[in-house]
């Protein structure tokens, strides 16, 4: 039976997207790590208990529980004004990891920018 819960993490990079003038943008998040074999739902949260700024939980289901990991890469994104710094928080860590920013002026202009991004990357 599987259980659900915090899973380990390697790296955290966090972009914030500004949407226009007077209005709030979002955090874009991106969590690589190795699971333990046999995860599976792994997903970024929002602590809505963290008072002082913004915890992501990295969390997912595991179990049965075996030997080994398999790696994993996981996207979430969280509306919000913007912080120069945020808390990934995984198994294995609690990462303060800085904030960089990117001005767009709707949310489809960063769309068109990260899958183009995506496109150029090799697999």
């Amino acid at each position: 039976m599987g259980f659900y819960g915090p899973e380990p993490f390697d790296t955290a990079e966090a972009t914030y997207v500004w949407t226009g003038l007077g209005a709030p943008g979002f955090f874009s998040v991106n969590v690589k790590g190795h699971a333990p074999n046999f995860t599976s739902g792994i997903q970024l949260v929002r602590d809505p208990h963290f008072v002082g700024g913004l915890a992501i939980d990295v969390m997912g289901w595991t179990g049965p529980l075996a030997k080994g990991t398999t790696p994993y890469a996981v996207h979430g994104s969280f509306n919000g004004l913007y912080l120069p710094k945020i808390l990934i928080v995984g198994q294995n860590k609690r990462l303060l990891i800085d904030v960089k920013e990117i001005p767009f002026t709707t949310d489809e202009a960063y769309v068109k920018h990260v899958t183009a991004a995506r496109r150029l990357e090799p697999a």
